[in-house]
């Protein structure tokens, strides 16, 4: 009996470590098209599709973002990263369409801290031309406390518009420039709680202080209900716009309005509608302004 006893325990976990190895070799991803149109005064119209395919394996990812326009292809992103027990190493190429960026980045660290650094190597030649490559190197480090307080530096060599490292978009991207220097220094600053979110973003430049973006919101659960202001400095006393945020998401429909204004009035509105369900979204983006339609976006994405 006692024998029985064992086996059966030895199969029992015998089962249970391959569904564990299961579960962390499972394969996932997702796959998403997109379409966007830009009216062309004054009366032309720009229409771009964007194919995203992302999959994750085993600690590893790969994603492909393919940019195409009614002339053909306009650029192809390629990445690859792994996870390797708290060091995640990323490198990423670009096409447009030819060969015109590598980057490598690396990061990881110990609580509360976080570090990583990017080296990018990018053709500042137009398309297709003879190479005019440069290279660039950015310096992340980053404290993060279990209070919700977080700071962090960014500071570029060789590469400007460090904002599109964090602003949550993938059609923005660091920007190469000619040299091997100091280019920009960016500081976030923030505090984030279940219900609160307040940030600041400060960024330097070669020639001093360039701008300075101030954000809060507080969110409100069941429904949930975002409510926020973001301010942008041109200068340390220049207010140069400011946008009014609100959202408001019932499963499965999540709605957000965002109004831009500066000192004027309005400059432009941006409604943004997504629906999910069974693995499926389904989005759009509006903006307009006065003038009438600037871009519109609709698409889905598929996971499984």
């Amino acid at each position: 009996m006692k024998k029985i006893v064992m086996l059966a325990l030895a199969l029992a976990g015998a089962s249970l470590l391959g569904l564990a190895q299961e579960a962390e070799c499972s394969l996932s991803g997702r796959l998403g098209m997109e379409f966007e149109f830009v009216p062309v005064p004054p009366a032309t119209l720009d229409v771009y599709t964007t194919v995203t395919l992302g999959l994750s394996f085993a600690g590893a990812n790969v994603e492909s973002r393919t940019v195409l326009s009614l002339d053909g292809l306009e650029a192809e992103h390629f990445k690859i990263g792994v996870d390797l027990e708290g060091v995640t190493l990323t490198t990423g190429m670009r096409f447009d369409p030819c060969f015109s960026k590598y980057w490598f980045e690396v990061r990881g660290g110990c609580c509360p801290f976080d570090l990583g650094a990017l080296f990018l190597v990018e053709n500042l030649a137009p398309t297709c031309e003879p190479t005019d490559f440069t290279v660039g190197l950015v310096l992340d480090l980053g404290l993060a406390f279990d209070s919700g307080f977080f700071v962090r530096s960014i500071t570029g060599f060789g590469v400007e518009n460090l904002y599109y490292l964090i602003d949550d978009d993938p059609a923005t991207e660091l920007t190469a420039v000619a040299g091997w220097w100091f280019e920009e220094e960016l500081l976030h600053l923030g505090f984030v709680t279940e219900c609160l979110r307040t940030e600041s973003i400060i960024v330097f430049d070669e020639l001093g202080f360039a701008w300075a973006q101030f954000y809060a919101a507080y969110t409100w659960q069941e429904p949930i209900i975002e409510l926020g202001a973001r301010v942008w400095l041109s200068s340390m006393f220049g207010f140069d716009w400011a946008d009014l945020i609100l959202g408001i998401t019932i499963d499965p429909v999540q709605l957000k309005s965002i109004t831009t204004f500066d000192w004027s009035g309005f400059l432009s509105q941006e409604i943004d509608v997504s629906v999910s369900f069974s693995g499926i979204r389904l989005y759009s983006r509006t903006l307009f302004d006065f003038t009438g339609l600037i871009s519109e976006i609709v698409g889905f994405e598929l996971s499984f």
